[in-house]
Formats: structure tokens, sequence, C-alpha cells
């Protein structure tokens, strides 16, 4: 890795400990066309971490650092002399330190990351942020490309014979898509497990999951389940196939669903890649880990650091994902089904329809039960929505939702360190809505009955799905397998979602700060003192 910065030896004084390795930072981040909110989280969490050691281990401190380019990253590396000081471990600033790290690791965010060792008597503490990469021009963005190179090659290939045409698609494209699709299913059942783990014992302790974990994870289901049934409702006036199956369910066929989501042993799950009962192990393996507590301390750095190693490897997985469209398409033209591309406004539109009624929905009754108007919530919470929609990303605007929720909302600290990263590694509104509105349009294309038994399982498994939030692309795989639909539709679908997904990243972002105020008012995360100053 070569060093961009020569490594600097300097002296660690209260007052003027970070000016010289900020500057260097922002200087260097700049001339890298970071933007300022980038820089800004990168150069807070080094004063951060800075301020805690010129206080803690005092002032004359010897300090090295050095800033280097990588493959994917840039890094900050500061090598502090002294008794070791896990920035992680201690103090209010360490917690949320841990619950963001865990946050950006599971949900495979480009946003800044720390990391520490203690090695021949220094504190290494590396300050990690992506590289940023340069705007392209739509007409080069491999997922504009994609469906358009598909429908190119598969109109051409109509034009082949039909043995050339058949080994092609059915004998190359197709188990090419099939393996992609197996691979991007395998990953998320670690992923799924390991996340789950890793977000509990994040968690200061036990009592932090019992006394607020819990409520929240209710909070959670039922917010899953209004989301779901709205999806429902709506995907009923784009989608013939609602309502044309069966409408007979024995008792007995939930009670069994409900038995198969508990796991008989540690390692079925993970054969069989049972995502609701690798849940329920995640969980209780957090869980026994936070009733241990320190006991278990390098258990717990193990999982973290196997956590990093799932989701590095679920990242390579991903760059093939304009494959995974271009294949879609392909094959579908190819094979002559191309009207079923153009029945992709009917997601679209209902895509469009649920986030609105949703929104407005939350938007109402967080006012109703905070007393604060809707026009001063929007003027809030309106810079975090428009960053949301003109990046299409979640991640990019949390440092935002921290900081409004704490100032302008007046919501505790030690709440929003807590129901932030869990809402945002259990709880995705994207996802929820887009499975369901998904699985009704492949049902019909399919021409799959909706019954009240396909009902019952597309909610348990969309509940299940919202908990452990494994990403669209995944969640999409996992319910089509589970309903005993082509996977292969996947790629259509990831398409279609390009025409809403910054529309549905801004609702997702404001529907999740409605209920984050809500919620604290709900559970006494409100600062009174603030109030009353």
């Amino acid at each position: 890795m070569k060093s961009i910065k020569s490594r600097k030896k300097s002296t660690l004084l209260r007052d003027n400990a970070a000016n010289e390795i900020i500057s260097d930072s922002a200087d260097i981040l700049r001339s890298a066309d970071y933007n300022e909110d980038q820089i800004a989280q990168f150069t807070d969490s080094a004063v951060s971490i800075l301020n805690d050691y010129a206080e803690l281990i005092g002032e004359g401190t010897e300090i090295e650092y050095r800033f280097s380019r990588g493959l994917l990253k840039y890094e900050l590396k500061m090598a502090i002399q002294g008794e070791p000081y896990d920035p992680f471990k201690t103090g209010s600033e360490a917690r949320n330190r841990k619950l963001a790290d865990v946050v950006n690791i599971n949900l495979n965010t480009e946003t800044v990351r720390v990391s520490y060792q203690y090695t021949l008597g220094y504190n290494i503490i590396s300050v990690i942020i992506p590289l940023a990469e340069r705007k392209k021009p739509i007409f080069r963005d491999p997922m504009v490309l994609a469906p358009v190179l598909g429908i190119v090659l598969g109109l051409l290939c109509q034009r082949l014979p039909d043995a050339a045409n058949s080994f092609i698609v059915n004998d190359l494209a197709s188990p090419f898509l099939s393996i992609i699709l197996k691979m991007l299913s395998g990953i998320m059942g670690p992923v799924i497990f390991i996340s789950m783990t890793t977000s509990i014992i994040a968690l200061d302790s036990i009592n932090d999951l019992t006394n607020l974990g819990f409520k929240i994870v209710k909070r959670f289901i039922v917010i899953a389940l209004f989301l779901t049934v709205v999806s429902i409702a709506v995907s009923g006036v784009f989608f013939r196939s609602f309502g044309t199956g069966s409408i007979s369910f024995a008792p007995q066929q939930l009670i069994q669903m409900i038995l198969d989501v508990i796991p008989t042993n540690l390692y079925r799950p993970f054969l069989d890649n049972n995502t609701p009962q690798l849940v329920i192990l995640g969980f209780l393996l957090g869980a026994a880990l936070l009733v241990l507590d320190d006991s278990v301390s390098g258990l717990k750095d193990m999982l973290m650091q196997v956590n990093k190693w799932i989701m590095s490897a679920m990242r390579i997985v991903l760059m093939v994902g304009p494959v995974v469209p271009f294949l879609s398409i392909f094959t579908t033209i190819a094979k002559g089904n191309g009207s079923s591309i153009l029945e992709g406004w009917k997601f679209i539109a209902a895509s469009y329809i649920v986030f609105s009624i949703c929104v407005a929905v939350k938007a109402v009754k967080a006012s109703v039960k905070t007393g604060i108007g809707i026009p001063e919530f929007w003027s809030k919470i309106k810079p975090i929505v428009m960053m949301t929609f003109t990046t299409g990303s979640t991640s990019v605007a949390l440092k935002k939702v921290y900081e409004v929720s704490e100032k302008d909302f007046r919501i505790k600290p030690e709440f929003s360190s807590f129901w932030i990263p869990m809402c945002s590694a259990m709880l995705s509104p994207k996802t929820t809505i887009n499975v369901v509105i998904a699985t009704f349009m492949v049902a019909e294309i399919t021409g799959v009955a909706v019954t009240t038994s396909f009902l019952i399982v597309l909610i348990l498994v969309t509940l299940e799905l919202s908990i452990a939030s494994p990403g669209t692309t995944s969640a999409w795989t996992i319910m089509f397998e589970t309903l005993s639909m082509p996977t292969g539709y996947v790629g259509l679908f990831s398409v279609f979602k390009v025409f809403t997904n910054n529309f549905s990243a801004a609702c997702t972002e404001a529907y999740s700060m409605f209920e984050e105020v809500e919620a604290a008012y709900k559970l006494d995360g409100i600062d009174q003192t603030a109030a009353l100053n």
C-alpha cells in the first residue's frame, strides 16, 4: 500500500492535536473528489478519537500517522503511544462508534469505519473511507446498460435458428443466471445469521435488549405487518391473480408453519438456508453472548471479524449484480416473452402508490401522537429526505439523521444510538414493499393463484425478511424460492426498481424519521430537560 503522505511524528496536545492530521486528511479527500459531508464524517471520527486520547492518556503523548490509498479505500492510520485504550469499549461515544460500525458492516454501506488494535506499546486506530466513485453519465451506468444490452442481444437471438437459440438461452445463459442467483441465495444465509448476532452483541448489556430491544422489535413487527397489508391491498388493484385461488386453509397448517420456524439443531438451518430459523439462531446466540458479557469478549471480537469477512464476500458476489438483469432480460426476450417486460409499469405504479400511502399515514399518526404539526415535521426532516432522494441511498444521510434526531427533536442520545442502528439493520420499508409487490406480479406472470395459504406464507416470510433485512435482490430470491416461483424474474425487477429506487429510498427515510420520533415519545426517549430549555 503506497503512502500518500510520509509518516509523521508529533505530540498529542490537548488544544491542537487534531489540526495537522485533520487538515492533511481533508486536503487529500477533497482532491480525491469527496464531498464535504463525507469529509466531515471522516474528520469528525478522527477528531473524536484524538480527543478521547488527549483526555485519557494526557498531553505529550507521541503519535504517528500515515494516510494511505489502497485498492478500494483511503485509510488514516494513527499510532498513539501509551497504555491500551480501546475506543469501542469505554463511554457513550464508544458505544456510538460500535453501533455505527455494526450498521456500516451489516448494511454494506459506503461510510466511514473505525478499527482498533494494540501493538508494541501503541494504540493503532484506522479510520477508513471507501474510494469515492466519480459520477458517470447515465448511459455508462451498468444498471442502465445491462437491460438495454439484454434487449438488443435478445432480439438478435430471436433471429437465430431454433437450435442455436435454444443452445444459447437454455444451455448457456439460463444456467449461468441460475448460478449467480444461487450464489446470492447461498451467501445470504450466513449474512442474515451473523448480522443478527453482531447487531445484538453491539448492545451494552442484556438489560438494553430486555428493557428497550424487545419493545423496538415489537414495533418493527407491527410496522412490517402494516406495510405488508397496504402492499397486498394495492397489489390487488393491479394484479388479476389476487383472490383467484382457494380460500380454504386448515388451522393445522398455520400451526405447522410456526413449528417449522423453530430450529431443531444448530447446523440444519445453514444446510437448508432456512431464513426464519437463521434469524432465531442469530438472535439466541447474540442474547447468550450479552448475558456472558466480558467473559466471551474474544468470541465477540471473532464474530465481528467474521462479519467483516462475510460482508466482503457479499460485496464480491454483488459485483456481478448487473449481470442478473442483463441475463434475465436477454433470456426473456430471446424466448419471445417480451410482453412481461411491458407489464413493468404495474410494479412501478404500485410502488409509488404504496410508498405514498404508507408515508402519509405514518406522518399523520406521528403528528397526532407527538403533537408536532406535519409542516414543522417536514421542515426538520426535509434535508434528510432530499439528500436521500438525490443519492438513492439511505446510508448517505446517516450522520444527518443522528444530528436532526438529537438537536431538532430532542431525542436522547442513548435512545437514538440504539434506535437508529437497530432500525437500519432490522427494518427496511423499501425491501418490505418491493418484495410483496414483485411477488404478486410474478404470481400473475406465472399463473400462480393467490390462495389464503399463499397470503399467509407471503406475510410470514415478509416479516422475517423485514427483520433480517437481507436487501431487496436477495429478499426476492428467497421469497420466490419459498413460494416455488422461478427466481429468473429477479433480474426483471432489478430493472423495474431502477425507476423507483430514489423515490422509495426517500420515502423509507421519511417513514423511519416519523416512526423514530413517535417511538421516542412512546418509549420515554425524549430529553425533557432540553425541552424545558
